[in-house]
């Protein structure tokens, strides 16, 4: 009897031990296949590692077994400590592979963002001006790219979102454009303005919602991992309580009294602008 539990507990480790590598695998493939750039990959891994510190009593008994496999695992004496140990070496590979076959982004600041508004400001408000002469009032357009692929396209009537990501069927997509007003043709041009400006992004309303926080255009720059930073085009000046309170946020700059750029993302040291107080004391 005591042979028989000690035997299925012997397999059970065994079961737990190849399905925790496996996981820890899959993992790495995941990371490493939904990364565009390094950056990204941190960012990714950021709030993993979150979830595995603030779930400690969970995470730490998995270490400490995954750990012990690998020291178990050497000398490979046995066909299957050879292929744990196999397993073991094929995460370390794997990782490493992704890490030096993704490329690393250029990071971005306020000084970089400034360099591109002041060649650009033209296209980038003739795009916010076209945009909003081409949709039907009360709708809003978000179309967004990254590495040419579509990320992110959403149109809005008076509350009502509908996804057109997926849709490949042109005549569908022609169907629900006309729904706020776009054509093709019209979507066509705003894409070729965005190519134009240099812009990844838009989010723009015809006739917002009264406020600050929506009477703007977005319209985003570049992605840095994780983090996303935009031009924020606000219909009209800021008041001063406005303007102070943009100064107080690590993740906004104040570049005139109705321009803002925007840093979000969740990258760990690089959420925000690395040269605000600098760029901040120069221009205000």
């Amino acid at each position: 009897m005591e042979m028989k539990i000690k035997t299925i507990l012997g397999y059970s480790y065994r079961v737990i031990e190849v399905l925790l590598i496996l996981s820890v695998t899959a993992c790495i493939v995941s990371i490493g296949l939904n990364s565009h750039d390094k950056a990204e990959m941190g960012g990714i891994l950021s709030p993993c590692i979150v979830a595995i510190v603030w779930l400690w009593f969970i995470s730490l008994p998995l270490f400490i077994i995954y750990v012990a496999s690998f020291i178990r695992s050497i000398p490979p004496v046995s066909i299957y400590k050879k292929a744990v140990l196999s397993l073991h070496i094929l995460n370390v590979v794997l990782w490493f592979l992704f890490y030096i076959l993704l490329p690393k982004p250029t990071p971005c600041d306020a000084a970089l963002m400034e360099k591109h508004y002041k060649i650009h400001h033209a296209d980038m408000y003739d795009l916010v001006k076209y945009v909003r002469s081409s949709l039907d009032d009360s709708c809003s357009i978000t179309l967004q790219y990254r590495d040419d692929e579509v990320r992110k396209f959403m149109i809005e009537k008076k509350n009502e979102r509908k996804d057109c990501a997926c849709i490949e069927n042109k005549q569908e997509l022609e169907k629900i454009l006309q729904t706020v007003g776009l054509s093709m043709q019209e979507l066509a041009a705003i894409q070729e303005k965005m190519k134009k400006a240099e812009i990844i992004g838009i989010e723009i309303d015809k006739n917002p919602r009264s406020g600050w926080m929506a009477c703007k255009s977005i319209l985003q720059y570049r992605w840095y991992g994780v983090n996303i930073y935009q031009f924020a085009l606000y219909d009209q000046p800021l008041s001063e309580a406005e303007r102070d309170e943009v100064l107080k946020l690590h993740q906004f700059i104040l570049y005139n009294d109705s321009v803002v750029f925007e840093s979000f993302g969740g990258y760990p040291g690089q959420r925000g602008f690395p040269d605000k107080d600098e760029f901040q004391a120069l221009h205000h």
